[in-house]
């Protein structure tokens, strides 16, 4: 039996269903579960990590994420096509038929461990990737020592550019359920791993992009198999009018009566509801809808602040009963950034500074990230539950002062705050750098992965480069001054 005791610091402890503080607290780990969170534990322990003046959190649940460089992504910022209205990932995604846009030519053993690597590095102990599940991917997460739910996609239509460069939805049903036929098979072949840390779930694409009979199937694999469902819902502009035009009801109300809505059923994002602004519908009900399913939805502000839409809002999800997670989505995929951004835009969505309560926005990012995978054992640090945590330094000139830990870990705090993650019992970082990868070595290839994809934008993005499409914010000097001149300015 292996025993790590953390000593000292304040200790978000669970007790009596809601997290509480502890100060001077020990949490002792045997064999990757909790066994003891309390003070005066005197006895043996193999690994003894001192936690004085230090903030001791459960490990971080991210419900909705990507891996990958996200080369497209970062490509997008500032510009994009109109006709997408906010919806940034179609920048990239909807490619001329026959084109491989940047989400093919990822290199899936370099992105991935990028991703997970950058997640345990901010505290996140448990993630759920969509769209990039297969065996090597799972094998990278082993590797790292994460905690993954994968799936891959399947989808019977993908988005495409006609050669006006006018998005369509190229329809193919043979298509969509054959990849669903993959995506059970790399299920079954991951699930399990990593003594249950590695597990599969499903992933239908999009609401917009999936036939009623394909959503049926999947919905068939996954409660045969009693797995996790996660499909992007309600999340643009373009996806609501298109399912109004093809179904007259909105992405919500169409999952809903096909019977797809349920506590096993994440929705991504989730922002275009029937009550929201720019929905500009007379009626509605798909909050409603979502809380009577016990549908969770995964919340993911900063990617669509950056597009400039948010969720309306954290606030009035929670208040209708729904299970609200975070995710980080595209990059960077800092959870501790995320949750400050949900509290702000919460505030901003409301209008009020009372709205996006740091209290409310944590437990979204543990205990809610954990209903939403039904489980009673991550996002809280109890006797019983796996020994997830995460010891994050808050003594230093950024998070400067505070009174309350938590609104100062919200408020303040980033990923380079977290000194020190452990997932399963196991040491992932320690002293600020990770255990199980060269961080330096990993940041040169994902470097040189991505500089191959905008190497290749002309190639699929109607031949335009990648400076062409994304203007640098700043010239380029043709050349410096010599030593011998006045210099710039």
């Amino acid at each position: 039996m292996t025993t790590t005791l953390i000593q000292g610091g304040t200790v978000v402890a669970f007790h009596e269903g809601a997290h509480r503080l502890l100060r001077d607290g020990q949490v002792l780990c045997e064999d990757g579960q909790i066994a003891i969170v309390g003070q005066g534990y005197a006895g043996p322990a193999d690994l003894t990590v001192n936690a004085t003046d230090r903030l001791v959190i459960p490990g971080l649940v991210d419900i909705h994420c990507h891996a990958g460089s996200q080369a497209g992504e970062r490509m997008i910022a500032d510009v994009g096509d109109p006709q997408f209205f906010q919806a940034g990932f179609l920048n990239y995604w909807a490619v001329p038929s026959g084109k491989e846009g940047p989400v093919g030519l990822e290199e899936p053993g370099v992105g991935g461990a990028y991703t997970l690597a950058e997640l345990i590095r901010g505290g996140t102990t448990t993630v759920l990737e969509l769209g990039s599940a297969s065996e090597a991917f799972a094998q990278v997460a082993v590797e790292l020592g994460i905690r993954l739910y994968a799936g891959a996609y399947c989808a019977s239509a993908r988005y495409a550019l006609d050669e006006r460069g006018t998005i369509v939805w190229d329809w193919n049903e043979a298509r969509g359920f054959a990849q669903l036929e993959r995506a059970e098979a790399i299920l079954r072949a991951i699930d399990g791993m990593a003594g249950g840390r590695i597990r599969g779930m499903l992933c239908p694409a999009q609401a917009d992009t999936c036939s009623p009979e394909l959503l049926h199937a999947s919905r068939s694999v996954a409660e045969r198999l009693g797995v996790l469902m996660q499909i992007h819902t309600a999340q643009n502009v373009m996806e609501l009018q298109q399912m109004l035009a093809t179904h007259g009801k909105t992405p919500v109300a169409f999952l809903d009566d096909l019977g797809m809505l349920s506590p096993k059923t994440i929705l991504g994002h989730c922002i275009l509801t029937s009550a929201h602004s720019l929905a500009r519908l007379p009626a509605g009900d798909d909050l409603e809808r979502i809380a009577r399913a016990g549908s969770p939805v995964a919340h993911c502000p900063l990617v669509f602040a950056r597009r400039g839409n948010l969720l309306e809002s954290f606030d009035r999800y929670r208040a209708a009963g729904i299970t609200v997670g975070i995710g980080t989505d595209t990059y960077p995929r800092d959870m501790l950034s995320e949750m400050r951004l949900a509290a702000f835009m919460a505030k901003v969505a409301e209008r009020s500074f009372a709205a996006g309560q740091a209290r409310d926005i944590f437990n979204a990012a543990t205990l809610g990230g954990a209903q939403a995978v039904g489980r009673d054992d991550l996002g809280r640090i109890a006797v019983g539950a796996r020994a997830d945590l995460a010891i994050v330094n808050l003594r230093n000139l950024r998070v400067g002062p505070y009174h309350d830990p938590i609104r100062a870990l919200v408020n303040c705090a980033v990923a380079d705050d977290v000194e020190t993650v452990m997932i399963d019992g196991q040491i992932a970082k320690r002293d600020g750098r990770l255990t199980t990868v060269d961080e330096d070595d990993l940041l040169r290839r994902v470097q040189a992965a991505a500089d191959r994809i905008w190497e290749a934008v002309p190639n699929w993005h109607l031949g335009k480069t990648v400076d062409e499409y994304s203007t640098p914010t700043f010239a380029w000097l043709d050349s410096a001054p010599s030593p011998s001149g006045r210099g710039l300015g």
